[in-house]
């Protein structure tokens, strides 16, 4: 499966041509020849229409972590842990061998995890990795019994830690399994919450053991609605994130075209990484589809396609 950008930053086009240009120069550079300006054009089809959306939606108020020694010590003891309690500025450590346990504590902050390093990064086939009918419940049933799973959380999806090991001339002597990841994610007004702040989950090793488990998520309450810009708006900053888009019979002109596919368009909020101060989780649009890149500068053939994932604030700045 192709990578799936998440912050697309203008596009690939531009590298590209700037690669091939570079190559053009070299070759041309004894000659003192000056290039022309590569066009680099864009175009957009919406596969999805834009959605309707309502003129004012709501903005929440990160609630600040109240995380005490003696909430650490009860961690210490659900995960198995011995060792000292590092009280840092900006977060609890605690280290016991292989084994972390980090909890933040600053404002505006929402990261808990514990990992056992040595068992996660292991590459070589475990005895007894559970199901995934087993794992899931297992994992509900854990964070549920911690209080890690609150009722605005949804199944994300189950995945395997897989790995591969090659010789010298690059043959697989190894392949297998060596833990599973249950993966839950949460929602505001029903809506699924995009970005790293927003996920909880729980890693399975040998004969079922927890060797990973983090519930990343600031609590929050209702601040106030404020107005957001249009789908219109939204689809005009968006394409801001790309070359210029061509006029009505422009495009056939450019060296380099851009062919840009929006097939899913959605409203909902973002969440910074847990770790990160964040006073406020706000409204974004999400766009979502593939584009495809072609042309030719100097001798150089453009090919390339992928897919995107570009979020638009909902907000307008003030």
């Amino acid at each position: 499966m192709r990578k799936i950008c998440i912050l697309l930053l203008l596009s690939g086009a531009l590298f590209l041509v700037k690669a091939a240009r570079e190559d053009v120069t070299s070759s041309e550079s004894e000659n003192q020849q000056k290039l022309p300006e590569v066009k680099v054009l864009a175009s957009f089809e919406l596969v999805q229409p834009l959605l309707e959306v309502p003129e004012r939606m709501m903005v929440y108020r990160t609630v600040d972590p109240k995380i005490t020694r003696d909430d650490v010590r009860r961690l210490m003891k659900i995960f198995g842990f011995e060792g000292q309690i590092d009280d840092r500025k900006r977060q609890f450590v605690v280290k016991d061998q292989d084994k972390v346990l980090e909890v933040f504590k600053q404002p505006g902050t929402g990261y808990l995890r514990y990992s056992n390093n040595t068992k996660l990064a292991i590459e070589e086939e475990v005895k007894n990795i559970p199901s995934e009918d087993e794992a899931i419940s297992k994992a509900e049933k854990f964070l549920k019994s911690y209080g890690f799973l609150p009722e605005n959380t949804f199944l994300n999806g189950v995945q395997y830690y897989e790995f591969s090991k090659y010789d010298s001339v690059g043959k697989t002597i190894a392949h297998g399994k060596s833990a599973i990841s249950v993966g839950f994610g949460f929602k505001i007004e029903g809506m699924k919450v995009e970005g790293p702040g927003a996920k909880a989950s729980v890693i399975f090793g040998e004969n079922g053991e927890i060797i990973g488990a983090s519930k990343i998520w600031r609590e929050i309450e209702p601040d106030k609605e404020m107005k957001i810009i249009t789908p219109e708006d939204a689809f005009a900053k968006f394409k801001q994130r790309w070359p210029r888009e061509a006029e009505p019979k422009e495009l056939e002109k450019a060296e380099v075209k851009t062919k840009v596919n929006i097939r899913e368009v959605y409203v909902t909020y973002y969440a910074e990484p847990g770790c990160l101060p964040e006073s406020h989780i706000k409204p974004v649009y999400i766009f979502k589809g593939d584009y495809q890149i072609s042309g030719k500068v100097g001798e150089r053939e453009i090919k390339d396609s992928d897919y995107f994932k570009i979020i638009i604030p909902a907000i307008p700045k003030e």
